[in-house]
This record gives structure tokens, C-alpha cells and sequence, in this order.
């Protein structure tokens, strides 16, 4: 019988979910059940399987989860330590300079477990870090789109939305996403989020939006995006909670 594992959409065997290429298997255990999806994604996307098997991970379940999000985020920090050293011995550069997409991954991993940690200064400052060092021609609004989302939870509304609206558009045309994708969705959020708690004065135009998303959201069943359609569906039920 095939190994399953937890993906965004729920317990499956990896070739179940392999259409996407964004899914990552998270191991079905103590350790891992507990930790949000996206946030575990982001630390075993840092790591090879057998570094992964290495670790002193306790999956017995008795270590509660900000142990297990502050272990994760002091595992990540001594890694990007290490291999900057690294770096600078064979190339004389730093990690960002020998090896962007590596030197990606660890801070991306860095700014999930500080979000999830509650740390958003922290996380502020390393999220606005990536999207100004972001190498020019560089095709990718994640630090962008992490960035509105951090915003949207600093109170930063104006600029949330002044970030995230690019963002947006970019999702909306890029042939592996397109308007009905979970990430083109989830832009969509922020900009609501953004927009009504601007005040009274923005409502009207943010309900159009959430008009539109719902809109979006019930088509999603005839599209490729079809599998994430129910999950989506709970997301917008949870926003409308939290905008009354």
C-alpha cells in the first residue's frame, strides 16, 4: 500500500497528488499533524529526505507546538548561518550571491515560522528584506504577496493593498495560476482585507469584490482548480466572519 501524506487538500498518496507542483508531502506523525500546512511545507521544502531523516524531531507528542515552531525556526536560522560560511569559503560570496534560490528557500521557511510564531516584526523585516533584494527581471510576487499578507495582519491597510494589487493582476495572467487559482484567490483576500478596513467609506467597493470572489470560488468546479474548491469555499466563509 502507497505512503500517504498530509497536502493542503487533505490525506493522499503523493502520486494522488502530484498535478500541483506547489504540494509537498508532510509526513503523517505527532511531530508534523499540528502544524499548519503552508508553514511545514516551507521547512521540509528547505531540506533534502535524508536531512530531513537526520533531525532530532520528537514524535512522540509530547512537545507543544511553539517548541516545535521555535525548534523548526532555530534549525532553519543555524542552516543559513552554516551555509553562508560555506558560501563565502568556496566562493568568496554570499549565499544570496552563489545561490539565490537556496538563499530563498531558507529565508522564506525563516518568515513563515516567525509569522507563525507571532514574531511579525521580525517577520515585517525579512519579508521587506526579500522584495528589496529581489534580483531585477526576477518574475516572482511571492515576497510581494507575503508581504500584503503581513501587512493586512500589522493593521497596514493603504499599503497592503497598494502591494498586493500588482500581485493580483500578475496571479491573474500567469498561465500556471489564472483568476480561479488558490494563490490568485488568497491575493484577492488580502486586497478585501485591506480595502474594507480601510473604513466605511470603502465598503461599498470592497463588497463588489467579495461579490466577485464568491463569484470566482463557485466556478471553480469546472476548472483545473476543481479540488480546491471546498476548501476555498470555507476560507471565504471565514473572512465574511471576520468583516462583520
Amino acid at each position: 500500500m502507497a505512503t500517504k501524506f498530509r497536502f493542503s487538500t487533505g490525506v493522499m498518496t503523493a502520486e494522488e497528488a502530484k498535478e500541483f507542483g506547489w504540494e509537498t508531502p508532510i509526513p503523517i506523525n505527532a511531530f508534523w499533524d499540528d502544524i499548519q500546512y503552508s508553514v511545514a511545507r516551507s521547512f521540509i521544502d528547505a531540506f533534502t529526505g535524508p536531512e530531513l531523516d537526520a533531525l532530532p524531531l520528537d514524535t512522540s507528542g509530547s512537545v507543544s507546538l511553539p517548541q516545535k515552531l521555535e525548534l523548526l525556526l532555530g534549525i532553519l536560522r543555524a542552516r543559513l548561518e552554516k551555509e553562508e560560511a560555506e558560501s563565502q569559503a568556496a566562493h568568496t560570496k554570499s549565499l544570496y550571491e552563489s545561490d539565490y534560490d537556496r538563499w530563498y528557500d531558507l529565508q522564506l521557511a525563516m518568515y513563515a515560522y516567525e509569522d507563525a510564531l507571532n514574531l511579525y516584526h521580525e517577520a515585517e523585516e525579512r519579508v521587506r528584506m526579500m522584495v528589496q533584494t529581489r534580483p531585477e527581471g526576477l518574475s516572482n510576487a511571492g515576497p510581494s504577496h507575503m508581504l500584503a499578507g503581513t501587512l493586512v495582519r500589522a493593521k497596514k491597510y493603504a499599503e497592503a493593498e497598494e502591494v498586493e494589487k500588482p500581485v493580483c493582476a500578475w496571479m491573474d495572467q500567469h498561465p500556471r495560476l489564472g483568476k480561479d487559482s488558490p494563490q490568485a484567490i488568497n491575493s484577492r483576500r488580502f486586497i478585501i482585507q485591506a480595502i474594507w478596513f480601510q473604513g466605511a467609506a470603502r465598503r461599498a467597493e470592497a463588497e463588489r469584490l467579495i461579490a466577485e470572489l464568491q463569484e470566482i470560488v463557485e466556478g471553480m468546479g469546472a476548472g483545473k482548480f476543481a479540488i480546491y474548491q471546498e476548501e476555498e469555499r470555507k476560507l471565504n466563509a471565514d473572512l465574511l466572519v471576520e468583516l462583520v
